[in-house]
């Protein structure tokens, strides 16, 4: 599927990038009881909107310097982004459900699962330990657009996200739904263990 994106990267870069843009008000939520895969309940999580807004800005200001002068590998990631925004849109402010999968609530696994199934057409398994283990092992300094977060807090629980650029990844938050979210949050930082490259996406 990534073909796709390298050969549609000329027609396509200028309609996403000016059309693109990331809202980033969280909205609440509760946690179900319902069955599945439960991810971090993150009481302790500061949603910081300000600083959400900043780095957005930055990945745009970002991509003008690549629309400039990137490489091709470059603007394809521009490609990918925008579509990763694209589907935070849709699913934007839905409230976190344990075991849902659907707009009326969803869980982090649920979640990245649907942004792969929008953004590459792609398939993964429902649960979060199940998605981890599709691809190979990246390193935080190594992430890409596209790649899988996984999060594992004191060896207790494990969540999923999808991470999009400049740090910031699509997040089913267990207290805040469905935002984005940053690494650079103390959080986030703390548990994420490592990133998940598919290749055949």
């Amino acid at each position: 599927m990534r073909k796709f994106f390298i050969f549609s990267a000329i027609l396509f870069i200028f309609c996403f990038f000016i059309g693109t843009s990331a809202k980033t008000t969280p909205s609440s939520s509760k946690k179900s009881t319902t069955s599945g895969d439960p991810g971090i309940y993150d009481s302790g999580y500061v949603h910081d909107e300000k600083v959400i807004t900043k780095k957005v800005t930055q990945l745009k200001d970002d991509q003008q310097v690549i629309l400039m002068s990137g490489t091709f590998d470059q603007l394809n990631d521009i490609i990918v982004e925008n579509e990763l925004l694209k589907s935070f849109e849709n699913w934007r402010g839905t409230r976190y459900s344990w075991g849902g999968d659907s707009k009326n609530g969803i869980d982090c696994s649920a979640l990245t699962r649907r942004v792969y199934r929008e953004v590459f057409e792609f398939e993964l398994p429902r649960v979060s330990v199940d998605q981890a283990q599709k691809g190979v092992h990246i390193s935080r300094a190594d992430l890409r657009p596209g790649d899988i977060l996984f999060f594992r807090p004191e060896n207790r629980v494990n969540h999923t996200a999808v991470y999009v650029g400049n740090s910031l990844f699509i997040n089913a938050s267990s207290s805040q739904g469905v935002v984005l979210s940053s690494l650079e949050n103390n959080y986030w930082g703390k548990y994420f263990k490592y990133g998940v490259r598919i290749a055949e996406k």
